[in-house]
């Protein structure tokens, strides 16, 4: 190209001298040729210019380089906007988890870093001893680390742990130090984290967020607990905008335009009340302290909502100490409250014992024996003694053989009942299945295995599993006459996006036993506390710590509740039962007042290394339960978030996995119902794309090979009429009432096509 326009340039010149030698021209003859040479020239080279301009606007690249975006490049930029992760909040808006900036600090020490001024931006070897006395007195960085980094050939470094994670007020603590020293070439960067300001505080429960690389982005993302379970809920979505710069590429003001719109993450208003937790909090350390417990666990429940108010367990960790909770011996990032199954002892026989006074196969008055053997297997009771005789007397009534804690008692009752009537009362309190209150890796436990020994056992608390969860969702409907509860764990999901909310309300998903059957139980369980004789927790010492005397030891404003009791054999890891003298899990379940509860609490205690003592547990549930108590009305008021009611948009779950349906539509505040137990969903009762009020029951068929009868207790009538066009079955109502209140076709028997289902309804 070069060459050309050289020739194209001289070429004419040399022609005109060659011409101007041979013919003698005149001077103006040739001032004219050379005019008109350049002339056609000039035309030539811009023609080529112009052909090349439009070229260039046309096609818009030079070889692989779009000139549009290099354009747009030196005077606008495209930035993502980040989504602020969901806030999660107790009940009353006090906040559990929240978004937060923190610092790391670092060094410059490449020396053509100036300003304009040529002032350096740098810091000078002259200074290097200077920087290391600041940094080791603000921040504890070792000084060894210190001078290595700022005598490396990096241009910029960074000081290790201890340079991170630095609090905004420290922050600005230490940029106003170090321009107090003027020590230049410190500065910070920015990162995002998630706060946790009441330190320890439900933590396996709550879980963690921590900061994940997403499309090249940095996001706050759930690890464990509730930040984990509702992440999705939780998390957002990023927008971007676009802004033009001036020469020096700061963003011109007014010229910032939105291309996609940040959606930021909902709010999570938790069941739990901060108060409480608090103090469950407090307790629990002392007792951790006090017995030594490989493990403990404790859980207090609204008994007339399920709500659950606090809950806690040790070994735990909080936000600062994470790193190092491990450490801990028999430590677990499984929350105890869902996520770990056990047998669980005596308390278990309160489900037994409601079962049988529901289904009349047991006289509270009548005596019996305590001696039994099952086959190869003898059945004792605790007091029994290396000679075989009891410390208490061997002929007791089935009411004193309750507050006793025989085992032997429970099990005549069960061999009363039926291996089937008792594994009807199972099914009925839900055992053996998940309760989906929309946490992540919840353990559905399991039901005793078929062999004789095993139902009979079960009857008090041993071959059986179940988590604090299943327990507290079953001893709702002790508490409330025979209506059982879902547990909820959370109150409100609120969109700041739309300023509307998804409030929870209490939600009944059965009716396993009659009123009385209910109100005989805790009768029964107050007898525990109160029986001189016979009851469990009855002591004769008092408690001095609580100002106690001999007496009932578990006492609230001065009256005795209704208390069980457990102790439960653990599972060797090598067969059989470990059988160390405190190889036991001890727990209890409290209900206050005992004749109408307002509150349920549950502790367990596993393999204390003191000398066990029913006084640890009710040193956590009486001052726990009397607080409670005490805020009984403001527990009913929820968080003024000043937004309206929401709605939830129903999509198509048909060919979905059942159970991740279940939880899905959970934590977006609805209440399902999965009917059978198949893997995945073939029918739901709410079509694709209506939009539905927070609570509203909508029922999920499942491909269970069997047509198995859900309970319907609550139901509509519209519900009613929905399962009956699934199973193919008649319906005949009786009574007048818009809800289900029996059905003549147990829970968890078999349904076949034709068969007629007798409702009767009520309000």
């Amino acid at each position: 190209m070069i060459k050309f326009l050289k020739k194209l340039i001289f070429f004419p010149f040399r022609k005109v001298s060659r011409n101007a030698r041979k013919t003698n021209w005149s001077t103006e003859r040739n001032r004219k040729r050379v005019g008109k040479s350049l002339f056609f020239l000039a035309i030539a080279l811009f023609t080529v210019f112009i052909f090349r301009f439009v070229w260039l606007i046309t096609v818009n690249h030079v070889g692989g380089t779009n000139l549009t975006t290099m354009a747009k490049s030196n005077y606008q930029s495209t930035v993502t906007v980040q989504a602020k992760r969901g806030t999660i909040y107790d009940r009353t808006g006090a906040a559990i988890a929240v978004d937060s900036s923190t610092y790391t600090i670092y060094a410059v020490i490449d020396k053509t870093q100036v300003d304009s001024n040529g002032n350096p931006l740098y810091i000078d070897k002259k200074d290097f001893t200077k920087v290391e006395d600041f940094l080791n007195s603000k921040l504890g960085i070792d000084r060894d680390l210190i001078k290595k980094q700022l005598n490396s050939k990096l241009k910029q470094v960074q000081f290790g742990p201890k340079g991170s994670d630095i609090s905004l007020e420290k922050m600005k603590e230490i940029q106003k130090a170090a321009e107090n020293e003027k020590i230049v070439g410190l500065g910070f960067t920015a990162n995002i984290s998630r706060s946790y300001p009441f330190g320890n505080f439900a933590s396996q429960f709550i879980g963690i967020a921590r900061p994940k690389d997403e499309n090249g982005t940095q996001a706050l993302k759930g690890d464990m607990g509730l930040e984990k379970a509702f992440n999705n809920v939780l998390s957002g979505e990023n927008g971007k905008e676009t802004y033009q710069k001036d020469i020096y590429g700061r963003p011109i003001p007014g010229t910032t335009k939105v291309i996609e719109p940040v959606k930021n993450g909902q709010d999570v208003y938790t069941t739990l009340d901060a108060q409480l937790q608090r103090n469950l909090e407090g307790y629990m350390d002392k007792a951790a302290t006090d017995t030594g417990a490989q493990q403990l666990s404790g859980t207090l429940v609204d008994a007339h909502t399920g709500e659950i108010l606090a809950t806690s367990q040790r070994p735990t960790y909080t936000a600062t100490t994470i790193n190092d909770a491990e450490k801990q011996k028999y430590f677990t990032w499984n929350s105890l409250l869902s996520q770990s199954a056990f047998e669980p002892g005596s308390t278990f026989k309160t489900f037994l014992m409601a079962g049988a006074l529901d289904s009349g196969k047991v006289n509270l008055n009548e005596t019996y024996q305590r001696k039994l053997q099952v086959y190869d297997t003898t059945i004792n009771d605790w007091d029994v003694t290396e000679n075989k005789s009891y410390t208490l007397p061997e002929t007791v009534t089935y009411a004193q053989g309750f507050a006793l804690s025989s085992n032997i008692g429970m099990s005549k009752i069960e061999m009363n009942m039926g291996d089937a009537l008792w594994g009807s009362y199972l099914n009925k309190f839900k055992f053996g299945l998940k309760v989906r209150a929309g946490l992540d890796g919840e353990n559905p436990g399991a039901l005793p295995s078929s062999n004789a020994v095993s139902q009979i056992q079960s009857s008090f608390g041993q071959g059986v599993a179940v988590t604090p969860l299943q327990l507290i969702r079953g001893w709702t409907a002790i508490a409330g006459n025979g209506t059982m509860l879902e547990p909820h764990i959370v109150s409100k999901v609120v969109d700041p996006n739309t300023k509307t909310s998804l409030t929870s309300k209490a939600e009944v998903v059965g009716h396993p036993v009659s009123n009385d059957a209910a109100s005989g139980v805790r009768d029964l369980m107050l007898t525990v506390n109160t029986d001189p004789v016979y009851g469990t927790s009855y002591s004769t010492s008092g408690d001095s710590e609580q100002n106690l005397a001999a007496g009932p030891l578990f006492m609230v404003n001065g009256e005795p509740a209704a208390v069980k009791t457990g102790t439960a054999q653990i599972a060797s890891t090598t067969g059989g039962y470990m059988t160390g003298s405190q190889d036991y899990l001890y727990s209890a379940v409290v209900m206050y007042p005992a004749k109408n509860p307002d509150f349920i609490f549950y502790m367990n205690v596993k393999i204390p290394t003191e000398s066990w003592t029913l006084k640890y547990i009710a040193r956590v549930a009486n001052p726990l339960l009397t607080s409670a108590e005490a805020m009984k009305n403001d527990l009913s008021v929820s968080a003024d978030t000043d937004t309206k009611a929401g709605k939830v948009t129903i999509e198509n779950y048909k060919g979905k996995d059942s159970g991740d349906t279940d939880d899905s539509l959970r934590r977006t505040v609805l209440s399902p119902v999965i009917i059978g137990t198949g893997a995945k969903v073939t029918a739901q009762s709410i079509a694709e794309g209506e939009k539905v009020s927070a609570n509203s029951r909508i029922l999920l068929l499942t491909n269970d090979k069997d047509q198995v009868m859900p309970d319907m207790y609550d139901w509509s009538k519209k519900e009613v009429e929905q399962l009956a066009n699934w199973f193919g079955i008649k319906v005949t109502y009786e009574g007048s009432g818009n809800k289900v209140l029996t059905q003549s076709i147990e829970t968890s028997t078999n349904v076949k096509k034709g068969q007629t289902l007798t409702v009767k309804m009520g309000n």
